[in-house]
């Protein structure tokens, strides 16, 4: 059933406002202070308080010996109260229930397109925008406006100039929507522009001929006078002319009814426009269509493939799609997660208005498109979630589709509105600055990826309610939906802790011949030496070693094109490393050799041009390393290349064909999960999305075609599930201003399921060892380090400075005592997920493993009582249900 809106909208909005302006988005608000007040204030129908965070603010003094649990479980009265109040909650008058499944009922606002999701087990409602919003103090003008949209465009016109769209200023407020009830949900189908005056129905010029003959010929004497008063007689031109100021009120309807009563319909008028090169007036109208369905218990909020309809010369840059999904007021508690690096939290109303808003794109940066600058080296998002805890409710929003071309944005209350906000958005056309020079004058103009995204987006909301609104319960949520849509799978009961070390084998080293330069290899860890090292590991007590085996083919640790392979000789040769290969199986080891299929490093070997992508501007994307005094590209230095998402399964083809008689069990993929490229060659645009499609083939068919085990870098969430191992996984944040904590998101979802660890603890910008492993006890990670068997002069003048903390010798003793005293801690637990993190005070943190067993951690230089449970400084506390 359709149905389609009028002008009159704008009134029964305010009717609509006026009736719902006590009902709040998520029960209400009001101040929260303690677990009794709280269940005080939500028996009478108020709101949610936090219970996910230490405090209610930052900078509040904690005691060491009080606990502040993150994850705390709410006392039997404050859940009673909270369930009376959810089931209090009501749905505002106007709006109608259009689906119910599942638990779940959603309902349609049909004059205003905004929508509300009741979860029935809890009775809380959802809402697409907030239901008091006119009483918002602070958002005034636009910012007022832009609280009732469900979407909004960013786009460019012709000119260069960055405009907006939203579906309320630009179609609600018009009438100019359809809405669709279909099975399990909705469509609402928006047109967003100028709306057409009706005069636009009229030419604004028509020939003598066909006046005279169409119109004028047809009519009586009274009609042909009332038409004559409208138009004015051009001789010289001999054709008839709109008078514009005579077309008002009664004298246009007067006409439009006369040359509705001749037949003079859109067909005519079209001839007639058409003759005198007539443009249509108005804005440019852009067709978004937007599906709402009832999904296993969860919302999913999509807009089709190929559904955005526009001209082609409007750019469209972005969409960001329900804004205030479940936005929080200025007196409620809680936190939005965002997905920064391990996992961030965003506490509501923390007033840090002076700091920026929290955007970031999914997968870090495209090196496809020119960056000449990087100011800072922020972590990674790997996961496509965010979602909001109020502390006795909350939600997971994961992006399900599109998410390669996703960012998440999240902002506070005080700076536009009154609401803390998080949501998604999707680039639908990156851009370029050219700059245009012509003697002395010079211009910057924009350049646009020639074909924009089309494929589907989409965004599934899934509710949590008392017992599972919090990070860790946001975690499991999104570990289920992995399992079910991934198909994630359980480590063995037998899986041990891992000790991963990642060993050089060969680096390029420039030499002098009479003093003349010429490249050179330089072997760091040959085969039988890297063999050495492992037993020198197990002789410390090591028990299950995992190696990552870098720079052992092709030229080192910046190979050629990995389309054959060469297994460099001064390490061994192939007989070398199948030798290490048996030894590894001997014991029960894992060998991952490295290789890199997504750059190509400088002056390799074998490279094409027709391999690379390309950026906007058709230069070929290339790699530059960055200056760390200047933040620059060093473009003194010799470029690596991007390869095309196109050339990648070709040679990834060309090294399996070559690896599979080697005989090895592993591989290592130095960058198929860490970095996500386009092509934006204008013969064959290829996405993000369609990038990360060919990733995803790509590792399906290394599973299937060698069943080797995949050890990644990185540990983007596409990737994950096809790896053993992930090295190098995020376990910290970028730090940005407007965060205020970091959580092992990351390592909540995965533990159990992939085995995991951080950055190599000897490589890392803080070196201390104890605090390594204190935050790997904190979040079940195994310990890694990246070593070389040469001594430590080999590396001089070679670019890799880096690496003068790799010296094996170093660290050996002192990693084998680390990984027996976490061997103690985590053997029995590899298997097990994490079912809760929590911060009980200011750097005391408690990880509660499914079968029982607690850990907790003191980061202080001063020993805590929490909980009853002493622990020492800089230590932890094993507790729960563990062996004597």
């Amino acid at each position: 059933m359709k149905r389609k809106r009028s002008a009159v909208v704008a009134v029964m909005l305010v009717s609509s406002l006026l009736i719902t302006q006590s009902v709040n988005y998520a029960e209400g608000e009001t101040p929260a202070v303690t677990e009794q007040q709280t269940a005080d204030t939500q028996a009478a129908g108020v709101g949610a308080v936090q219970t996910d965070r230490a405090g209610k603010d930052k900078s509040q003094d904690r005691s060491s010996d009080g606990a502040v649990s993150s994850d705390a479980a709410k006392t039997p009265a404050a859940k009673a109260a909270s369930k009376s109040a959810q089931a209090e909650m009501t749905v505002p008058e106007g709006m109608e229930a259009i689906a119910e499944k599942d638990g779940l009922t959603l309902y349609l606002q049909p004059e205003t397109t905004e929508i509300a999701v009741k979860d029935k087990q809890s009775g809380v409602v959802w809402f697409s925008n907030p239901q008091d919003r006119e009483q918002d103090a602070i958002a005034t003008g636009y910012n007022k406006s832009q609280l009732n949209v469900q979407f909004e465009l960013t786009y460019y016109d012709n000119t260069g100039n960055a405009l907006k769209y939203d579906n309320f200023t630009h179609s609600v407020q018009s009438g100019q929507f359809e809405i669709e009830k279909v099975e399990d949900g909705l469509n609402i189908v928006y047109t967003l522009g100028e709306v057409k005056s009706d005069i636009e129905a009229i030419p604004k010029y028509i020939s003598e001929e066909r006046f005279n003959t169409l119109i004028l010929a047809k009519l009586k004497e009274k009609d042909q006078k009332e038409i004559e008063k409208r138009f004015r007689h051009d001789e010289q031109n001999k054709r008839y002319e709109r008078r514009d100021s005579s077309l008002k009120g009664v004298g246009l309807s007067k006409v439009t009814r006369i040359f509705d009563s001749i037949g003079y319909d859109e067909a005519q008028i079209a001839i007639d426009k058409a003759a005198y090169g007539e443009e249509e007036s108005g804005g440019a109208n852009v067709v978004v269509p937007v599906h709402y369905r009832l999904e296993d218990g969860r919302l999913r909020v999509s807009i089709p493939e190929n559904g955005i309809q526009y001209p082609e010369a409007m750019k469209i840059q972005s969409l960001s799609l329900l804004p205030f999904f479940g936005a929080s007021g200025p007196k409620e508690e809680g936190y939005s997660l965002v997905p920064d690096g391990s996992g961030s939290l965003i506490y509501f109303n923390n007033k840090k208005t002076y700091a920026s808003p929290y955007s970031t794109a999914l997968y870090g940066s495209d090196h496809a498109i020119n960056q000449l600058t990087q100011i800072q080296k922020e972590q990674k998002a790997r996961m496509p979630v965010f979602g909001m805890s109020y502390g006795d409710k909350g939600y997971l929003a994961v992006i399900d589709k599109g998410d390669a071309v996703a960012s998440v944005e999240a902002d506070i209350s005080g700076r536009l509105n009154q609401y803390n906000t998080v949501h998604p958005s999707f680039t639908l056309s990156s851009l370029e600055e050219v700059t245009l020079t012509n003697g002395w004058r010079s211009s910057t103009v924009k350049r646009f990826q020639i074909e924009p995204f089309h494929n589907e987006m989409a965004v599934v909301y899934e509710f949590l309610n008392a017992d599972e609104a919090s990070y860790s319960g946001m975690a499991s949520k999104y570990r289920d939906y992995l399992i079910g849509q991934k198909k994630l799978t359980r480590l063995a009961d037998d899986t041990k802790l891992p000790f991963y070390v990642e060993l050089i084998g060969g680096i390029p080293k420039k030499k002098f011949f009479l003093g003349i330069p010429y490249n050179a290899y330089e072997p760091l860890t040959t085969f039988e030496e890297a063999q050495d090292i492992v037993q020198e590991m197990q002789d410390l007590g090591v028990k299950d070693i995992q190696l990552q085996y870098s720079g052992w083919f092709n030229g080192g640790i910046h190979h050629d094109l990995p389309k054959s392979i060469q297994v460099d000789k001064k390490l061994g040769g192939t007989k070398g490393l199948q030798s290490l290969q048996t030894y590894m199986d001997e014991h029960g080891f894992g060998l991952y050799p490295d290789v890199s299929f997504l750059e190509v490093f400088p002056e390799a070997d074998a490279f094409k041009k027709s391999y690379a992508s390309r950026q906007i501007t058709g230069k070929l994307a290339v790699v530059f390393p960055y200056r760390m005094s200047t933040f620059m590209r060093d473009e003194e230095s010799p470029p690596g290349y991007v390869l095309s998402p196109d050339s990648v399964p070709g040679i990834m083809n060309g090294f399996m064909q070559d690896y599979a008689p080697l005989g090895l069990k592993g591989i290592s993929l130095r960058d198929l999960g860490d970095q996500l490229h386009s092509d934006y060659n204008r013969a064959n645009v290829i996405n993000r999305e369609q990038a990360k499609q060919v990733v995803v083939q790509q590792l399906e068919h290394v599973k299937a075609s060698s069943n080797a085990s995949l050890l990644l870098e990185g540990g983007n969430v596409y990737a994950s599930p096809y790896a053993r191992h992930i090295v190098d996984a995020p376990t910290s944040s970028s730090g940005f201003n407007i965060t205020d904590e970091t959580i092992p998101f990351f390592q909540l979802v995965y533990h159990g399921y992939i085995q995991y660890t951080g950055k190599a603890w000897n490589m890392a910008e803080d070196q201390d060892s104890l605090k390594q492993m204190l935050r790997a006890i904190e979040t079940g990670s195994a310990p890694y380090y990246t070593w070389f068997h040469a001594d430590p002069s080999a590396i001089k003048l070679t670019g890799f400075d880096e690496l003068y903390s790799a010296d094996y010798r170093r660290w050996i003793q002192e990693s084998a005592e680390r990984y027996a005293e976490l061997n103690e801690v985590l053997h029995d637990v590899q298997n097990q997920t994490i079912v809760k993190h929590e911060k009980l005070s200011e750097g005391v943190y408690q990880t509660t493993y499914e079968k029982g067993k607690t850990v907790i951690v003191n980061y202080n230089a001063a020993a805590v009582k929490v909980n009853g449970v002493s622990v020492a400084a800089e230590s932890y506390q094993v507790g729960g249900d563990t062996p004597e």
